[in-house]
Parts: C-alpha cells; sequence; structure tokens
C-alpha cells in the first residue's frame, strides 16, 4: 500500500509538472464538450474517500441534483475538482470538507469549502501564482506561529487549476478566514449546444484542418 500510494503521488506531480509546462508554453489543448458536472463530483469524491477517512474527515457532496450541464474540457475538469479535493483534505485536521453546486441561465457555480486553518487576508490575492505557497506556519492569535507546519507541496497544483478555470472561460477566487477554513470557488458556462455551432464551423478538407494550404 505504501509503494502504491508513491506511485500516485509521483504520478498526481508528473501530471501537474505536465499540465504547467504546456501551459507555460500556451500549448495545452482545451477540448470543451458537453460535460456532466454531477457524475464528475460525485467520481473524485469517490476517488477521494480513502484519504479522508485516514484523517477522519467527513466528505460531503451538496451538488445540486438539477445542475445542468456544462461547457468544458472532461479531463481538466476532474484535474480541478482533484487538485482541490486533494487541497482540501491536506490542509484540514478535523471536521470536513463539502462540494457544492449553484446556477443560473449563464454558468454553474462549484464550490470546495474545509474547516481547515484558513489562510490569511493579505495571501488570497496572491494564490493561483506560479511556485506561490502559503507561509510553512500558520499565525495565532497573538501573532505567534502556531507549531503547526504545512503540508509541502509545489505551488504548482493551484497555478495548474486557476489557470485552466481561466482558459474554459471561467472564473476563479478564494473565501477564507484564519481559524475556520477556506472555500475555493469557479464557475464554467452552461452547455448550450456550443459543440454543435463548432463542428459546423470545421471544414471537412483534411489540408485546412491540417493548417496546410489547399
Amino acid at each position: 500500500r505504501r509503494i502504491g500510494d508513491a506511485i500516485d503521488t509521483e504520478i498526481k506531480l508528473i501530471n501537474t509538472l505536465l499540465s504547467s509546462a504546456k501551459l507555460e508554453g500556451n500549448k495545452i489543448d482545451i477540448n470543451s464538450e458537453q460535460v456532466d458536472i454531477l457524475q464528475e463530483i460525485d467520481m473524485c469524491i469517490h476517488g477521494h474517500v480513502r484519504d479522508a477517512k485516514v484523517k477522519k474527515l467527513k466528505l460531503i457532496n451538496k451538488a445540486k441534483k438539477r445542475t445542468p450541464l456544462i461547457y468544458a474540457d472532461k479531463a481538466r475538469i476532474i484535474e480541478i475538482l482533484n487538485n482541490l479535493i486533494d487541497n482540501a483534505i491536506k490542509y484540514t485536521e478535523k471536521g470536513s470538507v463539502t462540494i457544492k453546486t449553484e446556477y443560473d441561465k449563464e454558468k454553474v457555480t462549484v464550490s470546495v469549502e474545509d474547516t481547515g486553518h484558513g489562510i490569511p487576508k493579505d495571501e488570497l490575492s496572491k494564490l493561483g501564482r506560479k511556485f506561490y505557497r502559503v507561509d510553512n506556519y500558520i499565525e495565532g492569535k497573538n501573532w505567534d506561529p502556531i507549531d503547526i507546519v504545512r503540508p509541502g507541496g509545489t505551488g504548482l497544483g493551484l497555478y495548474v487549476t486557476f489557470s485552466l478555470v481561466k482558459l474554459m472561460k471561467g472564473k476563479i477566487w478564494v473565501e477564507s478566514k484564519l481559524g475556520k477554513g477556506s472555500k475555493f470557488i469557479f464557475t464554467i458556462p452552461l452547455y448550450k449546444g456550443q459543440d454543435k455551432k463548432k463542428s459546423k464551423r470545421v471544414s471537412l478538407n483534411m489540408f485546412e484542418r491540417m493548417g496546410l494550404k489547399k
């Protein structure tokens, strides 16, 4: 099991590094289609049950049952959800991690909320920067560091997450209070037949599709 866990950790790291490198070189492909966000949330929660159980945390799915389809890259949505849920579990010592959805006529809003130590207000605007990580020690009430060191990381997971949401024409932000926890919130456009419109514009000429002249 230890070997398996180590391999899973390395695979996650490699995938994050690959996504980061592609983003840096503007070579990442976003293949948007209709995606059942409820199904992906359910699958991602299921994939983190063991990690949550080890820390005795509750994983709560409060996604609305009638949440509509979104227009997004399925693989990237899974990557975003996994990154946020993984982070929430990693930085929470007790309590719960809750995933919720809201929606309107234009977008679906997904939130991942934890009951962890929270993030200082002056650090919130810096989240999502490449290699940026919150200070290792958490500030106490009297500005004395509490004897808790934050888990290690590369600082690339949130950079990838923030970038992918924006590439899919969504928005992402963070709400947090020290001692109460953090909430990562992102939006993704609703599916309105965009891929059908896109397919109509695709040329049937093989050379044109490859970017070559006739």
